[in-house]
């Protein structure tokens, strides 16, 4: 007999399990995050390589090409491998 996950959205439901972020406190922190890249780094010549999980890439790319209606971040997420590139 298997275990299964009740989720919210693409995520395990932050209201039945302790220590998951909630999404929209999630998406602040990286916007903030990149929001001090951005103020320190833009209009300069350098490159900047994060990597991370699907809620981390999806989350970034949210930040340069807008939050998707449903919130939902991970559809916007890089595959394996996948290298994106985006200019402040």
């Amino acid at each position: 007999m298997g275990w299964e996950v009740r989720l919210a959205g693409g995520i395990p439901d932050p209201s039945l399990y302790e220590g998951v972020e909630n999404v929209a406190n999630y998406v602040t922190r990286v916007f903030g995050f990149m929001k001090e890249l951005e103020e320190k780094y833009a209009g300069k010549e350098i490159n900047i390589l994060i990597s991370g999980h699907q809620c981390t890439t999806g989350t970034i790319r949210a930040y340069f090409e807008g939050m998707p209606e449903d919130g939902n971040v991970l559809k916007l997420a890089s595959r394996n491998g996948e290298l994106k590139t985006y200019e402040f």
